[in-house]
């Protein structure tokens, strides 16, 4: 994959077919899928790396794969007939929407959905799209949804950074899908769900996010190289950033590697969950705390949108306000 992105490739909200077509070909999307639907089947210290690994390129790009791949790694909860229809092609990628934001009605073996969900990351290249409805009643249901019965708003979201990981709001009215679409997350369904798959979600999309966000820093400083700024600036990141840097990914693939190995055996106690929040959370805000820092040395470069360590930035200050990244 060519490594450098333009600042038109920042300021654009999707990523090329070029950039597309490196991720599809090395099945990064499919990193937490299993091998028998044409997944790459990673534990989650070995995903980890990657999810570091590609951000440390480009934020945008970083974030659509963590989100994608993360997706994609409901594939153990779907039942078997599902899971080949919707993981197994060599585009799959599931976007979507954590938010109850629509409505569904059960008619047979078929349900009807209808509703509007915002900020939908990897809209742009996205083959289904996973969101949560409710009934009548108020019960809440988790399903996927075929791109071709759902529309993708022209407007994308007017955001800082992260760009090009084409966050879009989607909407369908009765769109019509078969019951085995439906889902529930930590349920598995099938046989060809594997060890990663007994992790619960929270965990396992903390650690996913903490290695998306280091990488996003590790990209800032690499731009910051080839700019490159002042030498105030770059003994800071010498001295100060890349320590703090590597510090936080080593705890990150620690813990992935704890999760990896504790949920096997059925060690994954509440309060190790609540220590694992909390130290990914802190680590990822001291680190943000350095990027400040280094914004205040570096001058103008960071303020000049014709600059891509002024873009590398901003990928840093939004994903830092992702719920799961900072706390």
């Amino acid at each position: 994959m060519q490594q450098k992105f333009s600042v038109e490739e920042y300021r654009n909200s999707f990523l090329s077919e070029e950039r597309l077509a490196a991720l599809y070909e090395d099945k990064l999307f499919k990193l937490f899928v299993p091998e028998k639907y044409g997944g790459l089947e990673r534990n989650l210290e070995s995903g980890a790396e990657e999810l570091i690994r590609i951000a440390s390129i480009q934020g945008g790009l970083g974030w659509a794969l963590n989100l994608g791949a993360g997706a994609n790694w409901f594939s153990g909860f779907f039942l078997d007939q599902a899971a080949q229809e919707i993981v197994t092609p060599k585009d799959s990628v599931i976007a979507g929407s954590g938010f109850a934001s629509g409505e569904f009605l059960q008619q047979d073996d078929h349900f009807f959905i209808s509703g509007t969900w915002s900020r939908c990351s990897g809209a742009h290249h996205a083959t289904f799209f996973s969101l949560k409805a409710k009934n009548e009643n108020g019960d809440v249901k988790t399903f996927v949804v075929p791109r071709e019965q759902v529309t993708i708003s022209k407007d994308d979201w007017p955001i800082a950074g992260l760009r090009n990981a084409s966050s879009y709001t989607i909407s369908m009215q009765e769109a019509k899908i078969p019951s085995r679409y439906a889902f529930e997350i930590n349920t598995i369904q099938n046989s060809r769900a594997y060890a990663i798959h007994k992790i619960p979600f929270e965990p396992f999309a903390r650690v996913c996010m903490s290695a998306s966000f280091i990488g996003i820093v590790k990209c800032l400083i690499h731009r910051s190289y080839d700019r490159p700024l002042n030498k105030p600036s770059l003994e800071f990141i010498s001295n100060h950033l890349e320590p703090m840097v590597n510090s936080a990914e080593t705890s990150c693939l620690n813990w992935a590697n704890k999760l990896d190995n504790h949920t096997q055996v059925g060690q994954l106690t509440t309060e190790r969950t609540e220590q694992l929040r909390k130290e990914l959370a802190e680590k990822n805000v001291q680190l943000f705390h350095e990027v400040q820092q280094l914004f205040l040395k570096g001058g103008l470069p960071f303020v000049e949108e014709d600059t891509v360590v002024h873009w590398a930035y901003r990928d840093v200050l939004t994903a830092i306000q992702h719920q799961m990244v900072k706390g």
